[in-house]
């Protein structure tokens, strides 16, 4: 759809990422749509690089596409390029068309209000296997999001989508409904998912978790400039 301000979001793991990155200094990230190209801009620029093929670390990169691997780097001051399977590509399908920015629940709050400027908005679930399937987490954390924007533009309409989303989200009683203790739809959504089990299999558990924190990062990750198979990002907030 067309929008003033798009939203992607890979909560599992590009986005959140993306957040992580530059609350721990990173100075920009190109986004790239293919490995050869994030090499390609590595070396040219001199950029960390930074990225997953099915969960791992490419040989030769510089770090693998962990929020938490990130955030112990101490990489203030750096700039990267990061390629991942699913995130980076849905960055550079709607690059150019509005303000894109990238969300998670790791800067659910600086995203959403970042987001609520705009007239028109349209969240970009990132998906699987290359954005051709549907993504429970992506999902989940789309829903919070609009949750959010919603707070900020109160009265404002939904589509079918968005709606069918925040009746996902937020919180259930998961004992009894006269007692306090309530259990994370959202988290759970995230540790449940397929690429959620998969990438705690493959010894990612800890990102995972992380990944259903809410508002640890104030960034709000925007693309300033974009090309053929690739977007620069800054954080704007």
């Amino acid at each position: 759809m067309e929008a003033d301000c798009y939203v992607v979001v890979d909560v599992l793991r590009a986005t959140t990422t993306l957040a992580t990155m530059f609350s721990a200094g990173v100075t920009d990230v190109v986004v790239a749509a293919s490995e050869a190209e994030a090499r390609e801009i590595a070396k040219r620029d001199g950029r960390l690089l930074c990225g997953e093929v099915n969960g791992l670390a490419p040989e030769g990169f510089d770090y693998g596409n962990s929020p938490l691997e990130i955030r112990e780097a101490s990489p203030a001051g750096k700039p990267a390029v990061l390629f991942t399977t699913n995130g980076t590509r849905a960055f550079c399908a709607v690059a150019g068309q509005g303000r894109v920015l990238a969300g998670a629940l790791a800067n659910l709050e600086a995203v959403a209000t970042a987001a609520a400027e705009h007239e028109t908005i349209a969240i970009v679930c990132a998906g699987n296997a290359g954005g051709r399937r549907f993504a429970l987490e992506d999902f989940a954390t789309a829903a919070e999001i609009v949750q959010r924007v919603l707070v900020h533009s109160r009265g404002a309409d939904t589509g079918d989508a968005a709606g069918l989303a925040i009746e996902t989200a937020g919180y259930e009683d998961w004992i009894a409904a006269s007692l306090p203790q309530q259990t994370d739809k959202s988290a759970r959504a995230l540790r449940a998912s397929v690429h959620g089990r998969r990438t705690a299999e493959i010894g990612f558990g800890g990102d995972v978790h992380f990944a259903a924190q809410r508002n640890t990062s104030l960034a709000v990750p925007e693309v300033v400039a974009f090309g053929d198979g690739w977007a620069r990002l800054e954080n704007r907030a």
